[in-house]
This record gives structure tokens, C-alpha cells and sequence, in this order.
């Protein structure tokens, strides 16, 4: 009998060559699962094991970039705390109050981001556990309100927008961005997003009626 000719043996695949990625590219790759398991399971459940898997990588090589859970937060903060800073920072030489809200509305609102959203969700949430970085992020944020009422002040003093309740404090005259930053925590998506415009849209018009010089 005539044998049947073997098939033949199938072209091994092709072994996929492993992605080298810059390290600062990495290191982002890492915080950004970072924050989707800390807002997953909280700080403390979350695992480098867990964050190394949906990062991609090795549980190795997330070391090599960050020492433990506790740097990965503190990370976290200090980038968004450059990121807020970096905003108000076009603050500095506005010339009159129209300048002055635009610049406000567009910089406060817009450094509401899904990223920040999160992370303040994590330190309302985890900043127990972890009372040194909650302690860096409150001395942050109070050295920021300082600097913030100074050039207020400042604007008053020059007659550039007019002096009223709300420039006497800055976190009055912020109230409605962090009621628009609750919203985002507390409602879905779509309902949070129509909120957050119409709050804007009359931030917007109370700072122009309460700032404009007469």
C-alpha cells in the first residue's frame, strides 16, 4: 500500500519582539495602573503583583522603578501637584478681570481630569493609611492657597478686579469647583458632565458680576 505523504509540520510563529520603552514612558505605564487598582481595591489591598500585570510588565521590573506601594502614591501626588501649580502659573500677568476669570474658570475646570478625580478620590478614601503623604499634600495645598490669596490681593490692590467677599478668601471663591469635583466622584459620567458645565457656565457669570471694577 502506497503510504500517504506526511503533512507538513507547521512554520513556527514568529517570536514577538519585546517593546523597550524609554523609562519615563514606562514608569507612567506603571502609575497609570497604579491608580485604576488603588481606586479598585484601596491602597492598602491593592498588590505590586496585581499593578505589575496590568501594567504588562514583570513584578521586577516595576521595582526598578518604584521602591514600594507608598512611592507609587506619593508619585501620584506630586504629579498632580506640579500639574495644578503649572496652571495657576499662567495666573501671574493678567491685566484685567475678564482676563482674570477666564484664566480661573479655564485652569480650575480644565485640571479636572479623570486622573485627578481619582486620586482625590483615593486620598478621601486611603489618607488614613497613609498619614505622611496626607500630610505632604495638606502642607502642599495650604502653601497654595497662600500664594493664590497673594495674588489676589495683589489684583485688588491694583485695581484690576474689584474687592468683594469672595477675594477675601480664595477657597470661597473656589467653592464651586470643588462642589463640581464632587459631582464627578458621586455621579455617572453623563449626568456629571452636564452638572459640571452648567456650574462653570454660572461660575463664570458670578466672577465676572462680583470682580469687574465699576
Amino acid at each position: 500500500m502506497k503510504q500517504k505523504d506526511s503533512l507538513p509540520s507547521p512554520r513556527p510563529e514568529p517570536t514577538k519582539k519585546r517593546t523597550r520603552l524609554a523609562p519615563e514612558v514606562r514608569r507612567q505605564q506603571i502609575l497609570e495602573a497604579a491608580l485604576v487598582e488603588f481606586n479598585a481595591l484601596g491602597f492598602t489591598a491593592a498588590s505590586i503583583s496585581r499593578i505589575a500585570r496590568r501594567a504588562g510588565i514583570s513584578k521586577a521590573n516595576v521595582y526598578v522603578h518604584f521602591a514600594n506601594k507608598d512611592d507609587m502614591f506619593e508619585t501620584l501626588l506630586e504629579d498632580l501637584m506640579r500639574r495644578s501649580q503649572g496652571n495657576w502659573s499662567r495666573m501671574q500677568d493678567v491685566q484685567t478681570a475678564e482676563e482674570f476669570v477666564d484664566r480661573l474658570i479655564g485652569s480650575a475646570y480644565g485640571g479636572l481630569t479623570d486622573d485627578t478625580i481619582a486620586i482625590t478620590r483615593l486620598l478621601i478614601t486611603e489618607g488614613h493609611r497613609v498619614p505622611h503623604l496626607l500630610a505632604k499634600w495638606s502642607a502642599a495645598n495650604m502653601q497654595a492657597r497662600i500664594d493664590r490669596q497673594a495674588l489676589v490681593d495683589r489684583l485688588v490692590a491694583e485695581g484690576k478686579i474689584k474687592a468683594s467677599p469672595l477675594t477675601e478668601h480664595f477657597g470661597l471663591m473656589m467653592a464651586p469647583v470643588v462642589y463640581s469635583a464632587v459631582a464627578q466622584m458621586v455621579l455617572d459620567k453623563e449626568k456629571a458632565a452636564g452638572e459640571v458645565q452648567a456650574v462653570k457656565d454660572a461660575h463664570r457669570k458670578l466672577l465676572s458680576m462680583l470682580l469687574r471694577p465699576s
